[in-house]
């Protein structure tokens, strides 16, 4: 099955898609979202989470398009605590794609989970780097139709973030 494109995108055989880039980070504990927000080292306040995961947004799908050749067309980041989760969206290249549509779906999984090992500590420090924070965890994992990454990220514990949930 082809993957249909957004509206507005161009598609030219041989060619990466080419869309404007969405990002939408999301702060759990209000309903504001922020965007594009340059990458800059956060307080750690929780007002800051918004800020945080605009900036982790936009490093996470940078990192991708810098070393895979190709970004997410949209990112979100879930910021919560001790923990960071990154959804990206439309992810696949047309080479990947045309594997997917040949029904190699586990050779591009495969091929993508050994890509995010090897970005692993590219991935921690760039999140390390905008929270402030050591990141002790770092999982990865893809899904077909609709294409779909999600990179989670679990901070160390720290004051606060040490005590249950009310």
């Amino acid at each position: 099955m082809r993957k249909s494109y957004p509206e507005g995108v161009q598609r030219s055989p041989g060619r990466f898609a080419s869309a404007p880039t969405s990002f939408r980070a999301i702060n759990p504990r209000s309903s504001r979202t922020a965007e594009h927000v340059p990458n800059q080292p956060a307080s750690n306040g929780a007002g800051d989470h918004g800020r945080s995961a605009a900036a982790i947004s936009n490093a996470i799908s940078r990192l991708h398009r810098d070393y895979y050749g190709r970004g997410a067309t949209k990112s979100s980041t879930v910021f919560q605590r001790n923990f960071i989760v990154v959804f990206l969206e439309d992810i696949y290249t047309p080479l990947e794609r045309t594997l997917l549509d040949a029904g190699a779906a586990q050779q591009v999984k495969e091929t993508r989970q050994s890509f995010q090992l090897a970005m692993r500590e590219r991935f921690s420090a760039a999140v390390e780097e905008i929270v402030g924070r050591k990141v002790i965890a770092f999982m990865s994992q893809v899904h077909f139709e609709p294409d779909l990454a999600a990179e989670v990220f679990v901070l160390e514990p720290q004051g606060a973030d040490d005590e249950p949930d009310e």
